[in-house]
């Protein structure tokens, strides 16, 4: 199915849309994250705009948070934050990297590439104000997603089962804080990395796609009432 509008890239700022963003959420990810979380934060939405400029449909995005505290740390005992010594050191350079969803209509081509160097270009931004190291939790059990975060050659500071505000229920996941530094290094220092990363997302198998897409007919895509 065809999209019929262009897709962009947001800030989402007004209750409105963060409490659409926390529903679609809450759809793909079983977190619902709070309102006041969202509002201290960045959120950057991929959307469909009306011709007046007002937001269509959301399709996926990610929640930048500049400032703690931080619900990647929230939800771990105490002694394992304060245990850490590298994450002591380096705190202040930290902020937290959640809430990133896709929709499966947006799984192939060059919209989901260009998803990943929005979300970088975003992340090398932070680095030059100083902030340069993320903090993010995956569930244990998606490799894959693991596979990718190792570009920023990450500090693993927990693994194990969590609980916080808005998570449906108790999951085991891993708790990292990664380096922007390490990924800038590797475009440089690793481009065949790079390039197989951005290959397999701009040209996944046609035929999978097909697939996909047949599961998707018609496409039920999250609208913003």
């Amino acid at each position: 199915m065809a999209l019929k509008s262009p897709i962009v890239f947001r800030e989402i700022k007004s209750d409105l849309h963060l409490a659409a963003y926390s529903q679609f959420t809450q759809k793909y990810l079983d977190v619902c994250y709070p309102l006041e979380y969202l509002k201290r934060s960045k959120v950057i939405a991929i959307v469909t705009e009306t011709d007046c400029g007002d937001i269509q449909t959301m399709f996926g995005g990610y929640i930048l948070s500049l400032n703690g505290p931080f619900r990647v740390l929230e939800q771990l005992p105490r002694e394992i934050v304060e245990g850490h010594q590298e994450l002591q050191e380096k705190i202040e350079k930290c902020f937290e990297l959640t809430g990133l969803w896709i929709h499966p209509v947006l799984k192939n081509g060059p919209l989901r590439a260009k998803f990943w160097l929005r979300l970088f270009g975003d992340l090398v931004i932070q680095t030059a104000k100083g902030k340069c190291y993320p903090l993010y939790s995956y569930d244990s059990s998606k490799t894959k997603l693991g596979e990718i975060y190792s570009i920023c050659k990450p500090s693993r500071i927990y693994e194990g089962h969590v609980f916080i505000e808005g998570m449906a229920e108790k999951t085991s996941e891993i708790v990292e804080m990664g380096s922007i530094p390490a990924v800038i290094k590797a475009f440089y220092k690793e481009p065949a990395f790079i390039a197989r990363f951005l290959g397999k997302r701009l040209f996944r198998n046609h035929r999978s796609g097909q697939k996909q897409n047949s599961t998707l007919d018609p496409i039920e895509i999250p609208a913003f009432n």
